[in-house]
């Protein structure tokens, strides 16, 4: 148990043992932590505090008793990512969710997933705006812009991880444990992202967890599938009409701005429903290549999961957890997490 906890951890950080050796200060040898990954042998607790200081992780991390196990998580999206930075990243996850499943069971939610979708077809692209219609009616949204994409996602019981990484890495989706009642999306929250990109890759991630088996290319279909519910059909021709010659970047601003979706999801948008032709596509790409629109026009509402901390902050003022627990899975010191939680009215 430890031993697999203490590889985890290292994965996590994304540290050779080597690194291990070397963040600890050469408290242990090289050869101490294989053994200690093998369950050869047990560290001191001097040493177990100082692996957990190095790996940035509370002790009792190496003796947390939720497991959780990814069964589906696509990286094809990601193909510069190298074996180790996959898996780092997928530990991160798993770490998160063993934090989020042990809140959930201490305040005994059965959260389950309903994706009313499984089991309808997609033959071609054109189904894709259907599909995302039902699944917007089937959880209630309408045909409204979606202010905040991350809650809508968590009152639909996917977890939503945010992560600072690298930019070319904008998310990835998947399933823990066996019974897919635990859908998580990942998202890259770095600054140097736009508030609009990290929608649709939200909406891009939730394609591929919900739309059933196809034939089609899986990134065009997502990112098809994303712009259809981010910025409906109806919705569409509501805002444009059915027919456009010349659109002003004023209207495409305003619409940008309503349903936080980036002025060239727009312009995909008219030219997939066939409300501007082919020639007035191409001539968008060309100006905005020099203009680029969206750079002179950001979205900017920031992005933020609250759920995960308002369980914590539940369980803590219900008196459910002990304020050192309350530390252990909100993964900050007692001190910060007395600050940010111990406020009770």
């Amino acid at each position: 148990m430890f031993g697999e906890r203490l590889k985890r951890a290292r994965i996590k950080a994304g540290f050779s043992m080597q690194d291990l050796v070397d963040n600890a200060q050469n408290i242990v040898s090289k050869q101490a932590i294989s053994q200690y990954e093998k369950d050869q042998k047990s560290p001191s607790s001097t040493v177990l505090i100082a692996l957990a200081s190095a790996l940035g992780v509370g002790v009792e991390y190496f003796f947390r008793t939720v497991e959780v196990k990814i069964n589906k998580v696509d990286f094809r999206k990601h193909s510069s990512f190298g074996i180790k930075k996959q898996e780092s990243i997928k530990e991160k996850v798993q770490e998160y969710l063993e934090r989020y499943l042990q809140i959930e069971t201490i305040l005994e939610i059965d959260a389950k997933f309903d994706n009313p979708i499984a089991n309808e077809i997609v033959n071609d692209f054109n189904d894709l705006e259907g599909l995302a219609l039902k699944l917007r009616n089937g959880w209630n949204l309408g045909i409204d812009s979606i202010d905040n994409i991350i809650e809508m996602l968590e009152l639909q019981n996917i977890k939503v991880i945010l992560i600072e990484d690298e930019k070319h890495f904008n998310g990835l989706s998947g399933e823990a444990n066996e019974d897919k009642n635990h859908p998580f999306v990942v998202l890259n929250n770095s600054d140097e992202l736009t508030a609009d990109r990290k929608r649709f890759t939200a909406i891009h991630e939730l394609a591929h967890l919900v739309l059933p088996q196809h034939g089609l290319n899986a990134e065009k279909v997502s990112d098809r599938f994303s712009g259809a519910f981010l910025f409906p059909r109806d919705s569409v021709f509501s805002e444009f009409g059915e027919k456009r010659t010349k659109i002003s970047l004023e209207e495409l601003n305003h619409v940008k701005q309503k349903y936080g979706i980036s002025i060239a999801g727009i312009v995909f948008r008219l030219y997939n429903l066939n409300i501007i032709n082919e020639a007035m596509f191409n001539r968008f790409w060309i100006k905005n290549r020099t203009e680029k629109f969206d750079e002179k026009f950001p979205y900017s509402k920031k992005m933020k999961t609250a759920r995960f901390e308002n369980l914590l902050g539940h369980a803590y003022s219900e008196e459910l957890i002990s304020l050192s627990k309350l530390a252990e899975l909100s993964g900050l010191n007692v001190d910060a997490a007395l600050k940010k939680y111990g406020k009770v009215v």
